[in-house]
């Protein structure tokens, strides 16, 4: 079973919704890949995001929420253990992961283990106070909660066949008369 490790600001949002997204598109397309998320800043915030938990709810997959599990930051043995990695927002996330972590982003990124995305984070007057926790700035780029939600889904969604590709194009260099057969 291979992993992808999503990581945004907080593991309240953007992270974990990718994470649920892509296990339960995963399963669906009998993917062996499994998402886990973090943050890259330590947090007392509980649970979920109530705009990721709507979304989910929208589209019926709210029972996937693992509703026990609060926010995490990310640590160097996730990095580690993934065989990939997204960031969130590389106009966001890419400064913290070199401060956080050195070195070390530019190197996974240079393998080919690290990529950024651009899913942004709510507005500020939106997000009930949460950027403002993070001291965030209000000049970030950012997008409406319902377009962050369908934004990530998409970019999940088509991570998910470029991983299908992958195993298909493997499945036919292995054994090119079941790959016909798929």
């Amino acid at each position: 079973m291979k992993s992808v490790l999503f990581l945004c600001t907080g593991n309240w949002y953007r992270s974990r919704l990718s994470e649920i997204l892509f296990n339960y598109y995963a399963m669906m397309a009998k993917l062996e890949w499994r998402a886990q998320s973090r943050g890259l800043t330590e947090t007392s915030i509980k649970g979920i995001s109530p705009d990721a938990s709507a979304f989910l709810e929208k589209k019926g997959l709210h029972a996937l929420m693992d509703e026990p599990r609060n926010p995490e930051a990310v640590k160097v043995s996730d990095l580690e253990k993934a065989d990939l990695i997204i960031v969130l927002c590389r106009h966001e996330h890419e400064g913290m992961m070199r401060e956080r972590f050195g070195q070390i982003p530019k190197i996974l990124e240079t393998q080919g283990k690290l990529r950024f995305w651009n899913v942004f984070d709510v507005p500020a007057e939106t997000s009930g106070g949460f950027k403002s926790f993070f001291a965030a700035k209000s000049s970030r780029p950012s997008q409406p909660a319902s377009s962050s939600c369908e934004h990530a889904d998409m970019a999940v969604k088509l991570l998910i066949h470029e991983l299908g590709q992958v195993l298909l194009a493997a499945t036919r260099d292995q054994d090119p008369a079941q790959a016909e057969g798929a």
